[in-house]
């Protein structure tokens, strides 16, 4: 049997609109969804970033009432970041928790410098810092806390690898001139 070419069922074909939702639902669902996934995993990183903003800033302004830091003070201060950053794990969270000190010609330098978790490498003694433009007045003191985070994608993370976060702060001690420190590392 031989297949004839019927023009007019092409041709009704080709004005019959039935189905045309469907087809353009299902070109159009994917993009949604990815875009869906993108604008998701935007907003968990800007939200534990801003965890990690608030962390270093808390962390800085809690040191900076000491007068002194022993080893106790150090496990409270770093322990406070787990508080802070509720409810995302603080596991990929290292926190340098250093005091600097800018001389006669505002060449500031570390005087001491503790890690959290331990494994994390302190700030070396003497060690020359950069800080803000404009920050640093001779002869002064500052407490400067460092932090890094590593993001971890909730949707992504098949496909894209950890993103690293960082944030600083300089803040100057409130009780004294100075913060003498006596964790172990100091």
């Amino acid at each position: 049997m031989r297949w004839r070419l019927n023009l007019p069922s092409w041709r009704g074909l080709r004005r019959d609109a039935r189905g045309v939702a469907a087809v353009e639902f299902a070109l159009v669902v994917p993009i949604v969804i990815v875009v869906y996934a993108l604008g998701f995993e935007l907003a968990q990183a800007s939200t534990e970033y801003r965890k990690l903003t608030d962390t270093t800033v808390q962390l800085a302004n809690v040191t900076t009432q000491y007068t002194t830091v022993g080893q106790p003070d150090c496990n409270n201060i770093f322990g406070a970041s787990s508080q802070i950053m509720a409810p995302y794990s603080t596991a990929p969270l290292t926190v340098v928790l250093s005091e600097v000190y800018s001389d006669a010609s505002n060449n500031p330098t570390v005087q001491w410098s503790v890690p959290y978790p331990s494994t994390v490498t302190p700030l070396a003694k003497n060690s020359s810092v950069v800080m803000p433009a404009g920050l640093a007045t001779p002869k002064s003191y500052y407490i400067l806390v460092q932090t890094t985070y590593a993001y971890a994608p909730t949707i992504g993370g098949a496909f894209m690898n950890s993103l690293a976060m960082s944030n600083q702060v300089f803040m100057i001690p409130r009780a004294s001139t100075s913060i003498s420190c006596t964790c172990t590392g100091c």
